[in-house]
């Protein structure tokens, strides 16, 4: 049995608490929060030890590893106040808001002997990996583009000032952008070679970017495209048989009646957030918007359940693996300690993931393509 601590009870720790139910051979042991509200309310659902630090939590709970979920400028310091004790940890993305973090973490876990896992990483997601392997398999010949893109209402959802500020890891281009760069590298394979990108600032309730574009190429020849806009007013799902990222069918989100005026205080979201843990799944496949793949002698796209394949033969069908969720980081672990290989997805996919982000928002301010 795998004990871990969970760092951080916010909106995103929602998608993490409910695994634990189903994920065999792993047990929530502890976690740790700074709001006493939050702290209170998972020793009354939960009824394991909770802490108001890391620090605290790593030294007085039982646990073998730290599942960190806190603000993304905490990554960093929260991940090193873990491997400091010894534990191994799984880092939702992006792994650091800068390179620099990103190798303070990649060499800390080094020297302490223990693993870094990448979380919420779409690479891991099964169509995701299922087209991977067509392509790797080179059933359809070599890979020649990837479009991916999504329309949402993310700019419309409870934000908090620190969510859309950009210098510290807030903003679409480190909440979104690493999901969709995730998914191309995983398929195509290669090293991103070029980046250029647009970025544009369209609601002026918010200062912050809502939407970008995104062009790469790769070591290879290949190329890909990013596409986001999270204005709110159309949703990808509508394309994808209402499936979205978690497989929940039906999911397609409506224009508000009633645009938001802009960032909240934290009491004011929390409380809209304040509701039981999210479902994991309802059984289809994730689809993170709509992504196709064209090769040399066919193209790839999500199904529902797998993936649908159109090529010479006509079009067929193709089962992906099934949809565990969140579990998917659990498992990356595992198998880690187990072969005594390193996790797929580790610190340094996440370090390379990011600075393919960081190059694209540096192109947006250039107007110019950038090497990453």
């Amino acid at each position: 049995m795998m004990r871990i601590g969970l760092a951080g009870l916010g909106a995103a720790a929602r998608m993490v608490l409910p695994i634990f139910a189903t994920a065999d051979g792993f047990e929530l042991a502890a976690a740790a929060d700074v709001r006493p509200e939050a702290r209170d309310d998972f020793t009354a659902t939960f009824g394991r030890p909770v802490f108001a630090s890391i620090e605290d939590m790593c030294k007085g709970a039982k646990i073998d590893a730290v599942w960190i979920e806190t603000p993304n400028q905490l990554h960093c310091e929260h991940a090193l106040t873990a491997f400091a004790h010894g534990k191994h940890v799984i880092c939702a993305k992006p792994l650091g808001i800068s390179l620099d973090e990103c190798e303070r973490m990649i060499v800390a876990a080094q020297r302490a002997g223990v693993l870094l896992v990448q979380a919420h990483c779409r690479a891991i997601d099964p169509p995701v990996l299922a087209m991977r392997d067509v392509v790797a398999s080179g059933a359809l010949g070599r890979v020649i583009q990837t479009e991916t893109s999504i329309h949402n209402d993310w700019l419309q959802r409870p934000r908090l000032a620190e969510e859309l500020d950009e210098n510290i890891g807030g903003g679409v281009l480190l909440r979104q952008l690493p999901h969709q760069v995730d998914i191309v590298r995983a398929i195509v394979g290669a090293k991103v070679t070029e980046v250029y990108g647009a970025t544009g600032r369209w609601d002026s309730a918010f200062a912050t970017e809502g939407n970008y574009l995104g062009l790469m190429k790769f070591e290879g020849g290949a190329s890909a495209s990013v596409a986001f806009n999270g204005y709110g007013w159309f949703d990808t799902t509508e394309l994808t048989w209402g499936i979205d990222g978690l497989g929940r069918r039906n999911r397609v989100s409506k224009p508000a009646a009633a645009r938001r005026a802009g960032p909240m205080p934290a009491a004011e979201k929390y409380a809209a957030t304040a509701k039981p843990p999210a479902s994991a799944q309802d059984g289809y496949a994730p689809i993170f918007g709509q992504t196709i793949v064209s090769c040399e002698f066919g193209s790839i796209r999500q199904s529902p359940t797998g993936l649908i394949i159109y090529s010479a033969k006509g079009r067929r069908r193709v089962a992906a693996p099934p949809n565990i969720g969140r579990r998917a980081e659990l498992l990356a672990l595992r198998r880690a300690i187990d072969s005594g290989e390193p996790a797929y997805p580790d610190g340094e996919w996440g370090r390379e993931t990011l600075r393919v982000c960081l190059a694209l928002r540096d192109s947006a301010r250039t107007g110019k393509p950038v090497a990453p």
